[in-house]
């Protein structure tokens, strides 16, 4: 059953009031859902999308642990290069579904030295991506790509360029 159902019944009053109501049914129908339409019609995701989210790629905290173990490091190691506290490491370790600010998946792809390639890697499990119209990203882009991986002068070049700063 759906939450806030809007089909009056017997067994269960809507949730909404009734203006609320009329104006969600007249923007359904706008969108050729019929008035009377069951709250399976409306509320159960499409066929397939089970599936579809079945093939999701490795979580964020997934693919950092990976990285971290190829690389020959230690988690330590690469938290503290990272400028990341203990306490934030232990949170993406232990929860795959942690959601890091981009700066924070930045910071450990220069600390693990990740290639351009890898970078976006770890940006898309994260939800993220290195634009190429967007300034922070572009510095970030150009020391990456050249191999050079110091925040504190990546941070130099997002000052120079009034850019948000690194974690660092």
């Amino acid at each position: 059953m759906c939450d806030g159902e809007l089909y009056d019944s017997a067994s269960r009053p809507s949730a909404l009031d009734a203006e609320t109501a009329h104006a969600l049914r007249t923007y359904l129908a706008g969108f050729g859902v019929p008035p009377d339409a069951p709250h399976a019609q409306v509320c159960e995701p499409p066929a397939g999308l089970s599936d579809y989210l079945a093939r999701a790629d490795v979580s964020f905290s997934r693919r950092l642990l990976q990285l971290i173990r190829a690389s020959g490091l230690s988690e330590v190691e690469v938290y503290k290069r990272a400028h990341v506290d203990r306490k934030l490491f232990s949170k993406i370790r232990s929860d795959p579904a942690y959601q890091p600010k981009k700066q924070t998946v930045i910071a450990f792809a220069l600390a693990l030295r990740l290639t351009p390639d890898q970078t976006e890697v770890l940006l898309a499990s994260a939800g993220f991506a290195l634009s190429t119209s967007a300034p922070f990203d572009l510095i970030v882009r150009f020391f990456i790509e050249r191999g050079q991986y110091d925040p504190l002068r990546i941070n130099d070049a997002l000052y120079a360029f009034n850019q948000p700063l690194l974690l660092v």
